[in-house]
């Protein structure tokens, strides 16, 4: 399910407790995707920082809406208020909202250790209620907090009422041992319903993921309840005869079809800890999952139907519903609704006032937003494919990842025949199975397109498929193009290394760039270890804590929302420049994505037109382009004729900016050997801090006086805030540009361990003033 995370102490005292690694503070079943873009643009669109804007509207309106006391409590929730109050569960559901909240923004006004969060959770602890809504609250707010005494009591007593007033079919109903039940009644009569159903399920789900044993036993009965119920068409209803909940069919169909298979994934998870190759086909969850697909509305309204959706969105990493975007769809829609005073008005039955809807629309908002660490690749049509032969291999691991972190996370899965645009917003793509998945020349090429991106793809062969990472082997050759060679990664290898304090080896076959790692195989079967939660196997943990260490340069991943991929320029241009990408005998284009990248954000941004091409070194002269861009990940060795070709170039007004592409000092030294043949007697100098490039006084620059450097630069050269260029006069202008510091991988907008170089935001701010430097000289 959601990746939780409890609140450890120090999670409160920001960076002084914080571990080193902390930030420094979900596939549709339908095939192809034909329709995913249309479907996102008919859905509208929001930005991350217009829902993060909303979330701390929605906060400041529920501390405003706490009381002194009753807190949240309006004795207005359930049908069955008079003979069954739901005392204590909207102060539980609020508190839960703010508590996630709190895990994902860390703000200062929902410090769990003083004022209105102190006191409401103190009035949580001190209060139960024996119905399953408020308990079911009760038990997911406390989960989210340390594992003290105090708390671990309240979770106890919440265990015990789950398990205890458990319907004989696995089912739940609104109480027991309350003025409207007896303790015996739900186990002995059909008194039951899928609202109260969903929420028993989620509660103890939610106590034994904070760690307290719950029978094997429960999670059957629960399951074939589930199962027992669904109808024919894969949806489910309130009850079996369309009683007590007061809308119809239809409408309950949307309400309790995700309630249903959000149950059973949960169930599953418990389930499903088992060693196995072969997919292995859950009718119901199968049935379900195309009803949802061919019934979502992605303008739904419903906060508690918008939260099912969710719950499944996130359990089983689909990103659509429908060909919908479920969670840009739902962020637009919640955006839209919000009242002035922050709050949203519950748009479903017996819901009680603003502060519950306001809590719902906070769980979607939240949960949903939180990062994408890894992306699980569909390359078959149906959910319970070769791709997919563990359901929960990834969802495990990226829970376990999540508490190490105390970040949360979540993962999804990326289907091929998806936009780029699916992938982008995670930084790793994993890729199994046990045969070749038989990739066609289009679907190599999106593998392609996502590393050069920036994104790194991780193999894992199911059962140790000899065939599988064969197949992977060949297709990692053809992604780069046969530009590097395999080698296997030795105990030197950042990977291994990325943890001080924990050191360990797993074999792996790597193809680098020379800047980064691009494709991994793990010639082990990493799935069947994170199905089954083998934890005592942990360098197989430990392994993708570091891919999340290393492709965050040990920093924080952005929000959902907060994806590489830059949009399209809506205005004309201002200005427009040619800039050729120089080709020479060597690693000459390590990352082909870094510059078509900075040409949408130039065109997006500073209304400059680039056009780019690639240009031999050995005919550079007559070239004719404004600006030529040198990079390189090694050194390298020019002839005569190339180093007259440089040479007239610049002569005659070109611009020639080079950078070393990782900051290896191989391509520096190479380079600054290139320059003392061209210009022996001109030695590369340090530019001033005045500089047009530097300060951005150029048409369509911006300052770049100050600047911040990755943190891997950090901790080998340590701090420093002014850039570092070098470069050649020829008359008054710049006619040569060297960075002997990255800029190139930066241009990707990656915070990639191991790269010597500048932060992204530096990185484009200076070849942005560069580029906009040339184009000023060549007019």
């Amino acid at each position: 399910m959601t990746v939780r995370n409890r609140y450890p102490e120090a999670c409160f005292l920001k960076t002084r407790h914080h571990h080193w690694w902390t930030a420094a503070t979900i596939l549709m079943l339908l095939w192809p995707i034909a329709m995913a873009r249309a479907a996102d643009s008919a859905a509208g669109q929001v930005s991350s920082k217009q829902v993060i804007a909303a979330i701390d509207k929605a906060v400041d309106y529920l501390l405003k809406q706490d009381l002194p006391q009753k807190h949240w409590e309006r004795g207005v929730l359930g049908p069955w208020q008079e003979k069954m109050p739901q005392f204590l569960g909207e102060s539980a559901l609020v508190t839960e909202a703010l508590l996630d909240v709190q895990q994902s923004l860390h703000l200062q006004k929902l410090d769990i250790f003083s004022g209105k969060m102190k006191s409401a959770i103190e009035f949580l602890l001190n209060n139960h209620n024996n119905t399953t809504y408020s308990t079911s609250f009760q038990a997911n707010a406390i989960a989210l907090l340390p594992k003290k005494p105090q708390y671990r009591a309240t979770m106890a007593w919440d265990y015990d009422y789950l398990l205890h007033s458990l319907h004989y079919n696995g089912a739940y109903s609104y109480g027991w041992g309350t003025p409207f039940t007896t303790k015996t009644m739900p186990l002995k009569s059909n008194f039951w319903d899928n609202s109260n159903s969903q929420y028993g399920i989620l509660g103890m789900w939610a106590v034994a993921d904070y760690g307290i044993g719950v029978p094997q036993l429960y999670w059957q009965l629960t399951a074939d309840h589930w199962r027992k119920t669904q109808h024919a068409n894969g949806s489910w209803w309130y009850d079996l005869a369309n009683n007590g909940d007061g809308n119809t069919p239809d409408v309950q169909e949307g309400i309790f079809t995700p309630a249903g298979v959000a149950s059973l994934l949960i169930a599953d998870e418990f389930l499903a800890r088992r060693h196995t190759n072969k997919p292995l086909v859950d009718p119901n969850v199968e049935r379900a999952l195309a009803w949802m697909n061919a019934h979502f509305d992605p303008k739904m309204k419903n906060q508690y139907e918008m939260y099912g959706y969710e719950r499944v969105g996130l359990a089983s990493g689909l990103q659509r519903f429908g060909g919908h975007n479920w969670y840009k769809a739902f962020a637009a829609t919640l955006v839209h609704l919000q009242h002035p005073d922050g709050s949203w008005s519950p748009h479903f039955l017996s819901a009680g006032g603003d502060p519950v809807g306001t809590a719902y629309a906070l769980l979607i908002l939240v949960r949903g937003l939180n990062p994408v660490f890894i992306n699980k690749l569909q390359y078959n049509k149906a959910y319970f494919g070769r791709w997919n032969a563990r359901q929960r291999d990834v969802a495990n691991m990226v829970e376990w990842v999540s508490k190490q972190t105390e970040t949360p996370l979540n993962w999804q899965v990326a289907n091929i025949n998806a936009p780029l645009s699916d992938w982008l917003n995670s930084p790793i793509l994993y890729i199994t199975g046990n045969n070749d998945p038989k990739f066609t020349k289009v679907q190599i090429q999106k593998l392609r397109r996502y590393v050069n991106a920036g994104g790194l793809v991780l193999c894992s062969p199911n059962e140790d498929s000899m065939q599988f990472r064969g197949a992977m082997i060949r297709y990692g050759r053809e992604v780069v193009r046969n530009g590097y060679e395999y080698k296997t990664l030795t105990i030197k290898s950042d990977l291994y290394h990325m943890q001080p304090w924990f050191h360990f080896y797993v074999p792996m076959l790597g193809l680098s760039n020379g800047a980064r790692y691009v494709w991994l195989i793990c010639p082990n079967d990493l799935g069947s270890i994170w199905q089954r939660n083998a934890l005592n196997q942990t360098s197989y943990w430990h392994l993708p804590l570091n891919l999340y260490l290393y492709a965050t340069g040990k920093g924080s991943l952005g929000n959902r929302l907060q994806t590489l991929e830059v949009p399209e320029a809506t205005g004309a241009p201002a200005r427009s420049i040619s800039i050729g990408q120089l080709s020479y005998a060597g690693n000459w284009n390590p990352e082909p994505g870094a510059w078509p990248r900075l040409a949408k954000i130039l065109a997006a941004d500073a209304a400059t037109k680039v056009n780019l091409s690639t240009v031999s070194l050995d005919h550079a002269a007559a070239c004719g382009l404004g600006m030529l861009h040198m990079t390189g990940t090694d050194g390298f060795h020019v002839s005569p004729q190339e180093v007259a070709e440089i040479q007239k170039y610049i002569n005659k007004g070109g611009l020639l900016f080079a950078d070393g592409c990782g900051g290896h000092p191989e391509f520096a030294n190479g380079f600054t050997q290139l320059m003392m043949k061209a210009f022996p007697h001109e030695p590369l100098q340090k530019i001033p801090d005045d500089a047009p490039m530097i300060t951005g006084k150029v048409p369509g620059g911006v300052d770049a006086s100050k600047v911040t450097y990755r943190r891997f630069y950090v901790s080998t050269k340590g701090i420093r805030s002014k850039p570092g260029l070098l470069g050649i006069k020829i008359g008054r202008r710049w006619g040569v540009i060297f960075s002997q510091t990255d800029i190139t991988s930066g241009l990707l907008g990656t915070h990639t361990w191991g790269i010597l170089g500048y932060s992204p935001k530096s990185s484009v701010a200076l070849a942005r003033n560069i580029v906009e430097y040339a184009a000023l000289q060549g007019k």
